[in-house]
């Protein structure tokens, strides 16, 4: 394929740009013209063959030369290649300079750029050479990266497939062990709950409220006033009836909701905690960002039924997970089992 180039030039083309364009244009390099860089993006997308992405830096070098400071020019040139590169990810992006030193250039080098042009000594077949080096180097990495995504979902594919099996044997096994009794051994299938949290709030009439709100949209809720107190249950009822969520209130008596989430996570490490607050600040978000908090309730509850609706929602999804988890852990402990067989199997000599 034919190499072709997108020139980004904010400020249009003049000059020796121009003449630069030109003389492409002139060894049947096709350049597009374009003034922003969601354009280049969008025009490089659509593109059969990938196009060398040039960047005209000759605003840069002026607004840099005008402070006749070297560091700010190769900082506003690495920002700008950075700028593209995050568009357009696998571009390597050439900068056509006005008046390159060896800092700047190799600045630009160390920024991404697949190659520099500088408009004083560049002629038309070296311009030319760089385009199509370019063109070549990202068609490359556009087929690598495309190989790399199609092994990638088959990998995916796999392994999900992989799991539906081992569910299926797992749920096969689990019905025979529960009907089996020739061998006297009793299955171990755990009983399936429904979605609960773990509720801390000093004031019981809110508490109460929010339990009862919260248990009619099935939801089991364990409600407690006091820190101590829900810490010293929690790890109870996780091995008992299970935990999906803590709401826990920021201001507690005794110790305060930061260090009840902290108490809890010791004991339950996935447990989700949301904190309960009227005054949410930064160094509260900070602290609670720390700890692993997921999220806020802004108190008062103006809209409780919202709250709730929301809760249980995300109650059940912490419920899912912790299925998902429980299957993916079983389906290992498995996989170990057949590898250590495997590996006590006598080798030839």
């Amino acid at each position: 394929m034919e190499a072709a180039a997108i020139l980004i030039a904010p400020h249009g083309t003049s000059g020796e740009l121009r003449a630069l364009v030109d003389r492409l244009l002139s060894v049947g390099i096709q350049v597009t013209i374009v003034d922003e860089l969601s354009t280049a993006a969008e025009i490089y997308a659509n593109h059969a063959d990938p196009p060398c992405v040039l960047i005209d830096l000759g605003e840069v070098e002026r607004e840099a030369g005008d402070q006749d400071d070297n560091l700010s020019d190769n900082h506003l040139a690495t920002k700008s290649l950075r700028r593209v590169q995050a568009s357009i990810p696998l571009a390597q992006p050439v900068p056509i300079l006005a008046h390159g030193t060896p800092s700047l250039i190799l600045a630009c080098i160390r920024g991404g750029a697949g190659d520099v042009i500088d408009l004083r000594l560049e002629g038309t077949g070296s311009a030319r050479a760089v385009v199509e080096r370019v063109c070549r180097v990202q068609r490359e990495r556009t087929t690598a990266a495309g190989l790399i995504g199609v092994q990638r979902q088959m990998i995916e594919d796999l392994l999900k497939d992989l799991i539906k099996t081992e569910r299926r044997s797992i749920d096969v096994e689990e019905q025979l062990a529960a009907h089996a009794r020739v061998s006297g051994e009793a299955a171990a299938v755990a009983e399936s709950r429904g979605p609960s949290v773990l509720l801390v709030e000093h004031d019981r009439a809110v508490a109460d409220e929010l339990a009862d709100r919260l248990e009619a949209e099935g939801v089991a809720t364990f409600a407690y006033v006091t820190g101590e107190e829900a810490v010293r249950e929690a790890s109870t009822l996780s091995q008992t009836t299970g935990l999906d969520l803590a709401l826990v209130a920021a201001q507690l008596p005794g110790i305060d909701g930061l260090e009840t989430v902290r108490r809890l996570r010791e004991r339950i490490a996935a447990l989700p905690a949301f904190l309960m607050t009227s005054v949410l600040d930064a160094d509260l978000a900070a602290s609670a960002a720390d700890l692993g908090v997921v999220g806020f309730v802004q108190k008062p509850l103006a809209d409780l039924d919202e709250v709730v609706v929301r809760l249980a929602q995300l109650a059940r999804e912490s419920l899912e997970r912790a299925r998902e988890q429980a299957y993916v852990q079983r389906i290992k402990e498995r996989h170990e089992r057949v590898l250590e067989r495997y590996r006590s199997l006598p080798r030839e000599p």
